[in-house]
């Protein structure tokens, strides 16, 4: 199935099948190409005109409903990792990241402009899960022209404060990622899922793994990729982390990963890795702006 939603001088947009049951969107545009999942709200890819493609996204991904995507932009959402608070304030163990990239998300807006593409999704519920039973809206607007912007607004429908962890899970992808070095967060704090300790100092060689850190950190950082050349800049709004994974050897024992394919990509993710609140009824936003720069 192929149905073009948009079409003008500067290019169109098409909805397709990305697999039985679970549709997406592609784009064509004069400043590059794209496409972005409806099931889980998903980024999966981003190539601006001339440019290496700017995500990753496993060739052996698993694309069925009740299953992550690897790769792209996945959205953790309401929790990060693998625990939630109960209302007694208690930390409960969960599966990993929430239910938004597991969900099936509505085309609210399209457009074509001569700058580029812009993709509003949205995605409303309540009690769907039980350990996040909150009604909620979240609106995702997704612009792609020079740079990339992605916004997550958040906004509360229940009458009780809600409380919500999340990330913008970006797999971008490099050259090689034992080239590629992110100097903004040489000697900033950081925790060590891997090891298990926490407030380490230290200097990233390079961004091969295994690792796995949450940095305390917001300001902007730039991902120096040597193979191609190029740097990634990613700044975010909202967020008061940043989480580097890369998984290195342990790949092996990843089935939805493609042989090699950890050489291929780095996760940085802005990050909200401690409980947010957002209180009944109002809107909060998290987001993340990605710009390129060639490097001769």
């Amino acid at each position: 199935m192929l149905e073009v939603l948009l079409e003008n001088e500067f290019g169109h947009i098409e909805l397709y099948e990305l697999a039985k049951g679970l549709q997406a969107l592609r784009f064509v545009h004069q400043k590059g190409q794209g496409s972005v999942s409806l099931y889980g709200g998903q980024v999966l890819s981003w190539q601006p005109h001339g440019q290496q493609p700017v995500f990753w996204l496993s060739e052996t991904s698993h694309y069925r409903s009740g299953k992550a995507i690897r790769g792209g932009v996945p959205l953790c959402w309401p929790w990060f990792g693998g625990e939630v608070k109960l209302p007694n304030g208690e930390l409960h163990k969960v599966s990993n990241h929430g239910f938004a990239r597991q969900s099936q998300w509505q085309i609210a807006d399209i457009k074509l402009l001569v700058s580029g593409v812009e993709i509003t999704l949205s995605l409303t519920g309540e009690q769907l899960s039980p350990h996040w039973p909150g009604a909620f809206e979240l609106t995702q607007t997704l612009v792609f022209d020079e740079s990339f912007v992605q916004t997550l607004t958040m906004k509360n429908l229940s009458q009780q404060t809600l409380e919500y962890t999340g990330a913008l899970h970006s797999y971008f992808c490099v050259g090689n990622a034992q080239e590629t070095q992110i100097p903004a967060l040489n000697d900033v704090l950081y925790d060590d899922k891997l090891s298990g300790s926490n407030g380490q100092q230290s200097v990233l060689k390079n961004c091969l793994g295994p690792t796995d850190r949450i940095y305390h950190s917001s300001k902007s950082m730039v991902i120096v990729d040597h193979k191609w050349q190029r740097e990634i800049e990613v700044s975010s709004q909202g967020c008061q982390q940043w989480v580097l994974w890369n998984p290195g050897e342990e790949a092996k024992t990843i089935a939805d990963l493609h042989a090699d394919g950890e050489n291929e990509f780095i996760c940085l993710e802005a990050a909200n890795t401690h409980w947010q609140a957002i209180a009944s009824q109002t809107s909060v936003s998290i987001s993340q702006t990605i710009k390129l720069k060639v490097i001769g």
